[in-house]
């Protein structure tokens, strides 16, 4: 499953690098439109009851996305987190680095289940780095 999220993500993203210009030269996260997208991307690949922002499947927190697959429920949490890299037209402002990965961590801990995806966008990163 992670598989699709994944090629769903890199579809949106590819469809919408101009829209996306916008966010990323200001270093604004976009997680947000992001999850609808990709909620509509699942809805489109046969996914069964998504929903976003949903306490689906009785927990107690809120997960970004949730969907059927063949009967299993799916719960998604996505993230947007910026670097604190500079670069060229790029604003310099952003969250330091350090807390976008602990909420990254925080979001993989509230999901522990074997149906639970964490899913992050990094941005920006220099083209060809290898970090």
């Amino acid at each position: 499953m992670d598989d699709l999220v994944r090629k769903g993500i890199i579809e949106i993203i590819a469809d919408n690098m101009p829209l996306l210009r916008i966010p990323i030269r200001q270093k604004a996260k976009f997680e947000g439109w992001l999850k609808f997208e990709l909620a509509h991307y699942l809805e489109k690949e046969g996914m069964i009851n998504v929903e976003v922002e949903s306490k689906a499947f009785s927990r107690r927190d809120r997960t970004d996305i949730t969907f059927f697959n063949d009967g299993e429920p799916y719960s998604l949490e996505l993230k947007t987190p910026n670097t604190n890299w500079k670069l060229k037209g790029v604003n310099e402002n952003c969250r330091p680095i350090t807390k976008n990965v602990e909420s990254i961590i925080a979001d993989a801990k509230k999901l522990n289940s074997e149906n639970g995806i964490v899913a992050f966008v990094l941005f920006p990163v220099p083209v060809g780095d290898s970090r």
